[in-house]
């Protein structure tokens, strides 16, 4: 199973959980029967309920089936929540009763009344607005922040994957500016799902960079931060002709990798941010650097290299120790690639 899925059933599970205590919540707010007889029925309405609506909203909302919809605007989200939430209630009346009495007992009413789908949707919308918000900052950043983590400037161990397009310059003069931005917003919307599938967080996008980390461990294990590259590489040579289509290109792209720690602080008042500071940030930009001079598409550290066990389907090739730029001492340079099929190491 993958890591990002492993997360997703987690979510899952403890959201189902949550919603156990909603149908309870729901019957001692609106309704004058405090009996168990009473809570317990709603309990499995919570259950049920929760496993439809979230289960929608965790697991089919984020799939490729509905790529085209979440590239609608934020009012056409709530239009669709509204839908799910309308489709959910209904069915979730149903189940229950199918469940409660043993045979299939169609909710095709408003049963208890707007009440239910008002506080449903008060719920749900709460959930939406969370979402939305720990999507423009990560919902690791957003969690920290709440609980004060970085209030005062800590130090992490984290892997950063410095990501850039090639031939972004060209790209722009032949496409405009406006044309430009459009493939830019087009390639960070879907290689999204593969950072996520290797557990990576989509620090920033500057430019037409994009910066993704990893805590040291995590990216570390089994290679993630290694095989995101690739599977976003991947990724894009899969839909070339996706965008040749639309914007007359096959976009590649190259990046830079490194680890070690950082310090991370909340900076800001009227808009907040967290930053990163430190060496490690700079030499992983530094050795994007590097892979564009030495046209290598991934270029990491042989520091963080030996932190890595590098799975078989890859090679490394030693690029030798360079003086980056802001360094005294020199950096050891490996080349990643993927190995041509059939080939054999002798």
């Amino acid at each position: 199973m993958k890591y990002q899925t492993q997360k997703k059933f987690s979510l899952y599970v403890i959201l189902i959980a949550l919603s156990a205590t909603f149908g309870p919540i729901y019957g001692l707010i609106f309704t004058s029967d405090w009996s168990l007889a009473s809570l317990l029925p709603m309990t499995l309405d919570g259950v049920i309920g929760g496993i439809l609506l979230w289960g929608g909203m965790i697991f089919l909302w984020p799939s490729r089936i509905c790529a085209p919809l979440r590239r609608l605007s934020f009012p056409w989200h709530v239009v669709l929540l509204l839908a799910l939430v309308a489709l959910c209630i209904p069915l979730t009346g149903s189940i229950s009763g199918s469940i409660q009495y043993g045979q299939f007992t169609p909710f095709l009413g408003f049963g208890p009344g707007w009440s239910l789908y008002l506080y449903i949707l008060v719920i749900t919308t709460l959930t939406v607005i969370i979402i939305q918000i720990a999507q423009v900052i990560g919902p690791r950043i957003l969690a920290n922040m709440l609980i004060g983590r970085y209030h005062d400037p800590v130090e992490e161990h984290r892997i950063f994957l410095f990501i850039d397009l090639i031939g972004s310059t060209a790209l722009a003069q032949q496409l405009g500016d406006l044309g430009f931005q459009r493939l830019l917003t087009r390639i960070f919307f879907d290689i999204g799902r593969p950072v996520a599938e290797h557990g990576g967080e989509i620090h920033a996008y500057v430019g037409d960079e994009v910066i993704v980390t990893w805590q040291f461990t995590s990216g570390a294990s089994e290679a993630r931060c290694v095989r995101c590259f690739f599977a976003v590489r991947d990724l894009l040579r899969d839909n070339a002709e996706t965008y040749e289509r639309l914007f007359g290109t096959r976009p590649g792209i190259r990046a830079g990798l490194h680890g070690g720690p950082v310090i991370v602080s909340e900076c800001g008042d009227t808009k907040k941010s967290i930053v990163y500071f430190g060496d490690t940030m700079n030499t992983s930009a530094r050795l994007e650097g590097e892979a564009k001079r030495l046209e290598k598409d991934l270029v990491i550290s042989q520091e963080l290299l030996q932190s890595i066990e590098v799975p078989g389907e890859f090679k490394a090739e030693k690029l030798g120790s360079v003086i980056l730029r802001g360094h005294d001492s020199p950096t050891s340079l490996v080349a990643l690639s993927r190995k041509e099929s059939g080939s054999v190491d002798h």
